[in-house]
């Protein structure tokens, strides 16, 4: 390996660091604004909120590393067109074929790795997100209660309504409670509220002070009321015992054990990202070419059409899979394929001979 190759994939990689980040921090701050709307409506447990987050960064991070990748490789390498520093290196026997090989030397571990992240931490990722929300859509938890309107938890199990937050915001005033404990409608009505967990047990409970207590079935007389100084209500614990991961958070071995066409799309799919990355690696050397002085954004505007389309041609191909339109033999292999065979052209239209015998089929046109 020479200075060259060294010095083409350290510019390579140091833009890479560049872009990942400025990726990471738009989809860390949309997902954060995404999650935060759903806590201050008490549709998420601000104890989980971070995990959640965090996990929706990792589970992102494999999907964001063959766009980062390809348009870092077309900005180091337009940028080297755009400053001559490509026809100094022609002209010093440093050709295509090098270039390809530094640009590979970087892309072929960064596949790698991707195939890592989207066949492992993916669905682990992505299995974590899930059940922590099931747990938190079976679960109850005050802590996201919000003052003046009625907030549903364990799916209808317990509905809490206040009228108003204490000013150091750790009780609840004027405190509306509905629960149903062993089939029996119950409701609650209390000047304030907090919530407790019993050290022993690991439960948590409501403690509603100063109110009374009504139990009965509509329509019926035999109600109950009862007055208390202090009254705890049992927060039912979370049940995911039902759960069952979606065909995104199943593991590659799952999916690739199953005889369901809807799993094998999902394992083509994760399996077309690696695939995809080395592709769009090798188009970018001849769609990075400009001439001199002359910029990079002409083609770096087709690029991002050209990655767009790609992407919707992924969930199509993903789509004609499950679907049965497309056969099994051929998967999605076609994707990367075709974005070679679209590097082939690039090439073929840069090409001297290309142009050579262009003008001929003129001259013979006239």
């Amino acid at each position: 390996m020479g200075v060259i190759d060294r010095l083409l994939m350290r510019e390579i990689l140091k833009t890479l660091s560049v872009v990942l980040l400025v990726l990471a921090l738009v989809l860390l701050s949309n997902t954060m604004v995404r999650y935060l709307a759903k806590a201050a409506s008490g549709l998420l447990s601000t104890d989980i909120l971070l995990i959640v987050v965090g996990l929706e960064l990792v589970k992102a991070l494999g999907l964001i590393i063959p766009p980062a990748f390809f348009f870092s490789v077309l900005w180091v390498l337009g940028r080297m067109y755009r400053d001559s520093e490509m026809v100094a290196l022609a002209a010093s026997g440093f050709g295509h074929a090098r270039v390809f090989r530094s640009v590979l030397l970087v892309g072929v571990p960064l596949a790698v790795l991707v195939t890592w992240l989207v066949m492992a931490v993916l669905p682990w990722a992505k299995g974590n997100v899930e059940q922590l929300k099931a747990q938190q859509a079976n679960s109850a938890d005050i802590g996201g209660v919000r003052a003046g309107r009625f907030n549903e938890f364990s799916r209808g199990g317990l509905v809490v309504y206040a009228e108003r937050l204490s000013a150091d915001g750790s009780r609840l005033e004027g405190v509306f409670v509905q629960d149903r404990q062993r089939g029996e409608l119950g409701l609650v009505m209390a000047d304030n509220a907090y919530q407790t967990t019993d050290v022993q047990t690991g439960e948590r409970f409501i403690v509603l002070g100063d109110g009374r207590r009504y139990v009965g079935t509509p329509g019926l007389l035999n109600y109950s009321i009862g007055r208390f100084d202090e009254y705890a209500v049992r927060l039912p614990q979370a049940d995911v015992s039902g759960y069952a991961p979606k065909q995104s958070a199943k593991s590659w071995q799952t999916l690739l054990a199953s005889d369901r066409l809807d799993d094998y799309a999902e394992f083509q799919y994760r399996l077309s990202v690696p695939l995809a990355l080395l592709a769009f690696a090798v188009l970018a050397v001849p769609l990075a070419r400009s001439p001199p002085r002359a910029g990079v954004y002409g083609r770096m505007t087709f690029a991002v059409l050209l990655y767009f389309t790609f992407m919707n041609l992924q969930r199509v191909a993903e789509r004609w899979l499950e679907d049965g339109v497309t056969p099994v033999w051929l998967g999605m292999w076609w994707l990367p394929l075709l974005m070679l065979a679209v590097a082939g052209a690039i090439m073929l239209v840069d090409s001297l001979w290309f142009w050579r015998r262009a003008r001929r089929w003129r001259l013979v046109r006239a």
